[in-house]
This record gives C-alpha cells, structure tokens and sequence, in this order.
C-alpha cells in the first residue's frame, strides 16, 4: 500500500527539478505540493477498518507526489534566495529542522495516539470484563500492537479462554474494543498533522515568487 509513497518520494524531486530550471518559478509547485498533501491529510482521517485497500494505494500515490518535490524545491529556491557565503549556513539550518523534526514529530503524535488510544479503549472494553481478567491481562491490552503480533494474540485469547464460559465471547468483544481503539487514536494522529500540514499549507502561500536567475542580494555591510 506504502509503495506508491516510497517510489515517488524517490523519484518525483527529479522531474521537479527539470520544471523548476525551466520555469525558474517555484510558488505553484509549492502550493499544489502543500495543497495535496494537507487534502490527503484530512481524507485519510475518515480512513476506517472497512476501507477498501485501493483507496489506501490511491492516498499513498498522491502523498508521494505531493512530498516528493517539496525536498528539491526547498534545496533550489534556498540555495538561489542567499548569498553564496551563506550557503553553507543555510544547508545547515534546513538540515537542522529536518532532524528536528524527525525528533519531535514521534513524540508528539505517539503521546496523542497513545492518550485518545487509552480513553476509548476504557470506554469500549467490555463491561465486567475488569473482574474476570487478571492485571496482567489488563496491562496487555494498553499496547495496541498486540493485534499485530500472532503469539501475543495467541497468548490474549488463551487468557480469555481460561475465564470460563464467557472467555470467548469475551475475548471478541475486547478484539474489537482494542481495534476501535487503535483506529481513533491513528486518526487523532492523521488529524495533528493534517492541522500541521494547514498551517504550513497557509505559510507557503504568503512566500513570494522571486525568479531563480535573479542574484540574491548580499546586505553585507563592509
């Protein structure tokens, strides 16, 4: 499903960059880059369990188009908007928030999947399934990547089978339980970055179109 995503992300900075020494413009690429991707933001918000997996292959392709030109086009327009001494200062600094952003972005969007994960999944647990399961149980199922591993699935439904006859049925509420779960707390996440994706959607109109081939002015008093 991710494919489309990995092989644009690769790939598309390439003609950009052919549009971008032809045209020496760079505002409409950005805005149709940041554009498309806070679009595809906010739609796989409505994503859920039943969504067919074309439409996940068709919001993968159009991400990738949408960010697999931002790289280019942010290296050119910056490497053109300075004076040649600062080039390096400015590489730097883009490079710096990249990383910064690699750094944060986890923390924040894991604590807001993990807080939205941890209210609905008390709220859509079984009732009385507190006094029929042990702590151990319990604390399992606080990690939503129990559905993602078969022996600790294996291992979950043995727990539940061993409460008797209400194990089962059990067990299947608390499946669904920790998948409805699962499903609010990613789009929570999809909803802080299409908010993200916005505000710098709204940042990238105000930039001004200055032509490539025009020199940057150096305010370097000597």
């Amino acid at each position: 499903i991710v494919t489309p995503f990995t092989f644009l992300m690769a790939f598309i900075g390439i003609p950009a960059g052919l549009l971008l020494s032809r045209t020496k413009r760079y505002r409409k690429i950005y805005i149709f880059s940041f554009a498309l991707l806070t679009a595809d933001m906010f739609a796989v918000m409505f994503f859920n369990a039943g969504t067919p997996d074309f439409l996940g292959i068709v919001v993968s392709f159009l991400a990738g188009l949408g960010m697999g030109s931002i790289p280019t086009v942010n290296t050119i327009v910056v490497q053109n908007a300075v004076p040649k001494r600062l080039l390096g200062v400015v590489m730097g600094a883009i490079f710096f928030c990249i990383s910064m952003g690699g750094a944060l972005a986890p923390a924040i969007l894991g604590s807001a999947m993990n807080a939205v994960y941890a209210r609905k999944l008390s709220e859509s647990l079984p009732h009385g399934l507190r006094q029929a399961a042990d702590e151990a149980t319990m604390q399992s199922l606080g990690n939503s990547r129990v559905l993602l591993s078969v022996p600790a699935m294996t291992a979950l439904e043995k727990n539940f089978n061993g409460m008797g006859s209400q194990g089962p049925a059990l067990f299947q509420q608390t499946v669904r339980a920790i998948r409805i779960s699962m499903e609010a707390g990613l789009r929570s996440v999809f909803l802080v970055s299409a908010i993200c994706m916005l505000i710098g959607f709204l940042l990238i109109c105000t930039v001004p179109e200055v032509p490539l081939d025009a020199e940057p002015k150096d305010n370097r008093k000597g």
